[in-house]
């Protein structure tokens, strides 16, 4: 089997991670019917195999054929609609073997990123359902950019920098998405379709953790580019009362950074401070387990080391191991002070004193 280094693995959904074109048929030959169409024809389930990796556009150009373009358009939102509805509602196995555990193994060691061709929720869907929030760095669909695949795994790339990443597919079209945007790309030939001269094939998804080889930034990059972010995230800082500046940023486990600035208020105690800016958006986004943070202040655009408080330590142990998690206290580039959580916050109390049920 052949093996393949990278610092990011993107994936494409359909015939990839599930099958849902038994569901997908059923529920827009019915959106079809309760629209205006009574005696439309069922839509075969083997149809929708051959189209899904297609735009919404397309695969509606190719079920709808008929109809006029302003209608069709109509009928399409009405479907997906319709479809991710079902999808959440629905308690079908659809996920290919090994996905979810597959997912989560890889995410402790490589970005994982989602890139599809589907409507706006769709991804969400998948991820909420696979129960693998906080394992995906970061994705994106047709339905958010109106990109075909190749224009949104590019954008991924050069968004992230990623030199060596690969993408996931079970169709010819994803081979040339991938080759086109700069990526290698891995057959799933247990999918919908056929490929041409892929990087690796897996016949299963649960080999995808044996054709992957990780290849993680340096410790000293991943420090350089938190500080750098950190200092960039300060120039948003709100501080009209105290002049007195913030910015922070926050590494998840999977090597998402989240940056943060002090938002301050009139009523002062609604202030709010740069690290937990930071981690209540990673929070809110389905990450929460962290290794570091970088933080950077200043009065007035003057640089100045700016120790996290009290509060936003005993936030951040919420969310890591003490003894692991690093503490970057920016002065200056040259001048960046190194700590553990554990350091700044000793015989701390955390969640693991407490039994949740």
């Amino acid at each position: 089997m052949k093996k393949l280094k990278t610092d990011a693995v993107i994936l494409d959904v359909d015939g990839t991670l599930w099958d849902t074109t038994g569901l997908a048929a059923k529920v827009w030959t019915k959106a079809l019917r309760d629209n205006g169409f009574p005696d439309a024809k069922s839509i075969p389930a083997a149809k929708m195999k051959k189209l899904f990796g297609l735009t919404m556009d397309v695969i509606a150009d190719s079920v709808l054929p008929e109809m006029p373009i302003e209608t069709r358009k109509a009928l399409l939102k009405e479907c997906e609609i319709v479809e991710n509805k079902a999808l959440s509602e629905s308690d079908d196995r659809m996920f290919f073997a090994g996905v979810s555990e597959t997912i989560k193994a890889l995410a402790a060691k490589v970005p994982v990123l989602i890139v599809s061709n589907s409507q706006s929720g769709y991804i969400e869907l998948v991820i909420e359902k696979a129960h693998i929030e906080g394992c995906i760095f970061d994705h994106i669909c047709y339905g958010d950019t109106g990109l075909e695949k190749d224009g949104n795994i590019a954008l991924m790339i050069n968004k992230y920098g990623f030199k060596n990443a690969v993408y996931v597919g079970d169709i010819l079209n994803d081979e040339i998405a991938s080759r086109k945007a700069g990526a290698r790309f891995i057959y799933a030939s247990y999918g919908f379709g056929e490929a041409d001269k892929p990087d690796a094939v897996i016949s299963s998804f649960s080999e995808l953790k044996d054709v992957i080889i990780p290849v993680k930034k340096k410790p000293a990059d991943v420090k350089k580019e938190l500080v750098k972010a950190a200092v960039d995230a300060r120039k948003m800082a709100y501080a009209p009362y105290s002049g007195y500046t913030v910015g922070a940023a926050l590494l998840t486990d999977c090597g998402r950074i989240f940056t943060g600035c002090n938002v301050e208020n009139a009523s002062y105690g609604a202030t709010n401070c740069a690290e937990r800016t930071a981690v209540f958006k990673a929070v809110s986004e389905g990450f929460t387990r962290f290794s570091a943070i970088a933080i950077a202040g200043g009065v007035k655009g003057s640089a100045g080391k700016a120790y996290p408080c009290g509060v936003c330590r005993q936030v951040l142990r919420e969310f890591c191991a003490p003894s692991d998690m690093k503490i970057y206290v920016v002065g200056s580039d040259d001048d960046v002070e190194s700590f553990t959580l554990e350091e700044l916050l000793p015989e701390s109390f955390g969640p693991d004193f407490k039994s949740v049920k």
